[in-house]
């Protein structure tokens, strides 16, 4: 009777031992897969340019316009603009947009265009943007501002 009872602990102790040992590893295997799902996940981007609101750093140092106005009138006026900008700060940009505000006899407002220069300029270099061709303007815009709206500071200058 003895006999069997240390047969029947031992027997229940070695059940016990084999359901912990299996139980274990089936939860280390659900470990090395969410593993692999998150290494799976993980991806490598380019970086991105980050976008500069107004940037303080560059300035409109020269802007110039040239008008073609059709004597029809059908096609309105073509502005063609020169403008310079210059790079003040220490960030390297690679795009820039421009906010071209058109103006009456009276400085109203006539029409206001936005247009994106695709080039780069580093710290203080100057930028000659040439040939701007602007269509389809009101035949009352005499006159222009423009500001720089927004640039995409170059990803590769900022690592």
């Amino acid at each position: 009777m003895f006999r069997r009872q240390i047969f029947y602990g031992i027997t229940l102790i070695l059940i016990v031992v084999i359901v912990f040992l299996l139980m274990r590893g089936r939860s280390v295997e659900k470990e090395q897969r969410a593993e692999q799902i998150k290494l799976a996940e993980t991806a490598s981007t380019p970086p991105s340019p980050i976008r500069a609101i107004l940037p303080r750093d560059l300035e409109i140092v020269e802007a110039e316009v040239s008008w073609t106005r059709n004597p029809d009138g059908k096609d309105g006026v073509t502005a063609l603009h020169n403008i310079t900008i210059r790079n003040i700060g220490g960030g390297s940009y690679v795009s820039f947009w421009l906010r071209i505000e058109y103006i009456d006899e009276k400085n109203r407002p006539v029409e206001i265009r936005t247009y994106e220069i695709k080039e780069a300029l580093s710290p203080g270099e100057t930028l000659r943007a040439r040939d701007i061709v602007i269509d389809a303007l009101p035949d009352a815009a005499l006159d222009f501002s423009a500001a720089i709206l927004s640039a995409d500071l170059d990803p590769d200058a900022l690592n």
